[in-house]
């Protein structure tokens, strides 16, 4: 496995948020992902490329339940999104987050590798390379990502130098 530094500047996700144990992620999150994506058409007008810049990119965000941003404790919440131009008013049942600029090291995988990608990021880059977590955990789903199977994703571990 392999880690990528970057600095991504602020940027806002549109979404549906919720809420669970920390270790039954898969439980919860899928049938998060499938209610988001069934409501898809309420806000496809609000993240169309072009809009300002690279719109429509698909988010899962994490959060510890009692700081917005912090990582996951035995309980998580998560938000299944959209990146929207920063200030975008949420429709009703919807949820935005805000998220600083950042440097993060990116880590990419496919849902069978999740698990070693999230312990290599955790484990072994940021400590090689003198860095420490600064927050939860991101997902980032390319516009070209379809199957979970085969397509990878990447996670987004935001960073400071311990």
């Amino acid at each position: 496995m392999d880690a990528k530094m970057v600095t991504v500047p602020a940027f806002s996700v549109l979404g549906i948020e919720s809420q669970g144990p920390a270790g039954a992620g898969p439980a919860w999150i899928g049938p998060l992902w499938d209610r988001a994506n069934g409501r898809f058409d309420e806000i496809k007008h609000l993240t169309e490329p072009g809009r300002s810049g690279p719109l429509g990119k698909a988010w899962g965000l994490m959060s510890a339940t009692d700081e917005l941003l912090a990582p996951w404790k035995e309980e998580g919440r998560y938000l299944a999104g959209w990146e929207v131009e920063p200030g975008t008013e949420p429709p009703e049942g919807w949820t935005v987050w805000d998220i600083p600029e950042q440097t993060f090291a990116v880590v990419a995988c496919t849902f069978a590798t999740y698990g070693e990608a999230f312990r290599f990021g955790l484990d072994d880059f940021l400590p090689a390379e003198g860095y420490e977590l600064a927050g939860a955990v991101h997902e980032f789903y390319p516009e070209e990502y379809r199957d979970i199977e085969r397509d990878s994703l990447y996670l987004y571990f935001p960073v400071r130098k311990r």
